[in-house]
């Protein structure tokens, strides 16, 4: 398998610090939060879905080649542009560790989806965008009870069968085993966009992971699976607030790493298997922006003068099994604040100012039949997220 390692093909266009992203005005939900005199904007998880996350700001791409999908069961490669949604461009198999969603149900989202003031008509089969790559029996597989209805009750299928071979006046069981071949024909062979989703009974009430290739479905694929708030997945996101610290000093591209300045002396760094965040130093003489965080005991506190490295100074290994070749094995030095679903960078910092900026970075995640999770380094990105000003807290969370 190591030798298949080179075969990966990826890119993604990593900002220096010296062209700092520019920070596009954001309108994430914040709730005002504050530890005695020191206060910050958290992230409201309640009002935040994947709708409402700012764009891409770079773009990139990952090929995997044919001899290696046959492995994953289905093909992640995607490419992305700037300015692009995130819903747009995250499959579900990415982050599913992190939320679930295989586990919800077209119901479930339904009840929990954030509304919206958006003129939607009701979503159809091609609006569910994993029922393309569904076949007669996968779904059978996916819904047993499909198998005893007659054909004539699930009208896509009846089309399907009609359309190639023919079959009348059995149930789905029968058809399949009468028309093998048109029971391994995709559903994209006929016009999705005709049916609800109502037109295959059961199917709203079907869990998402149930379905062939689930994890090869976008998020905004799914009918209203953006509008779901990431306090109400089904593993809900971490606040983060468990560890806060607070924001000294921002100091800028002049800095350099000190052979001093050991991996202990930092928060971000690399995320490893087992989704956790390894602390890595700045190396020495090499450009190292940062910020400088106090504790609220004073210098007797875990956080004090510690530093959080820029991402777009240092870049760290990440990744692991042998997605971690892709981006070159490298992603932007930061903390895994909220949980593995993304991870959180220090962008850019203005030191006259006395700001910090922070972004959002993704990564692909695959788990092949039989073997480990495997995972690119959180090169997606970055989404703007919410900055930070001298003498506010900075949520630093448990690394995990």
């Amino acid at each position: 398998m190591k030798s298949k390692l080179f075969i990966l093909t990826a890119f993604a266009s990593l900002v220096p610090l010296s062209a700092s992203i520019a920070q596009t005005p954001t309108t994430t939900p914040t709730i005002n939060y504050s530890q005695g005199k020191y206060k910050t904007a958290t992230p409201d998880w309640s009002k935040i879905t994947w709708d409402t996350l700012p764009a891409i700001q770079q773009p990139g791409f990952l090929k995997i080649p044919k001899n290696l999908i046959s492995t994953f069961g289905y093909d992640p490669s995607r490419s992305w542009t700037a300015g692009q949604k995130v819903d747009s461009v995250v499959m579900l198999g990415d982050a599913d560790d992190a939320f679930k969603m295989s586990g919800l149900s077209l119901k479930a989202i339904d009840t929990v989806a954030l509304p919206t003031t958006a003129t939607t008509t009701k979503p159809t089969l091609k609006n569910f965008g994993l029922m393309q790559w569904q076949t007669p029996k996968t779904l059978v597989k996916a819904m047993p009870e499909l198998s005893n209805l007659s054909l004539s009750e699930v009208p896509p299928l009846a089309d399907l069968f009609s359309k190639n071979g023919g079959f009348t006046g059995g149930t789905v069981s029968q058809a399949i085993a009468s028309n093998p071949q048109a029971a391994d024909l995709t559903l994209d062979k006929i016009d999705l966009s005709k049916y609800s989703l109502n037109s295959i009974p059961g199917l709203a009430k079907t869990q998402l992971g149930k379905f062939k290739s689930w994890q090869q479905a976008y998020v905004n694929q799914i009918p209203k699976l953006s509008q779901v708030p990431f306090d109400k997945m089904p593993q809900p996101i971490s606040s983060g607030i468990d560890v806060v610290g607070i924001a000294s000093v921002v100091l800028g591209t002049a800095e350099k790493g000190d052979a001093k300045a050991g991996n202990g002396y930092f928060v971000s760094g690399s995320v490893v298997r087992g989704d956790r965040t390894v602390s890595v130093a700045c190396p020495p003489n090499k450009e190292c922006s940062y910020l400088e965080m106090g504790d609220f005991v004073g210098s007797e506190g875990s956080l004090y003068g510690k530093r959080w490295a820029s991402g777009s100074s240092q870049q760290v290994k990440g990744g692991y099994g042998f997605l971690a070749a892709v981006n070159g094995g490298k992603e932007p030095t930061g903390r895994l604040v909220y949980g593995s679903g993304f991870k959180v960078a220090l962008t850019g910092v203005n030191e006259s100012k006395g700001t910090a900026n922070f972004g959002l970075f993704f990564r692909i995640c695959a788990r092949p039949p039989f073997q480990q999770k495997t995972c690119t380094p959180y090169f997606i990105g970055p989404v703007p997220w919410l900055p930070v000003s001298e003498n506010d807290l900075v949520i630093v969370g448990t690394g995990r």
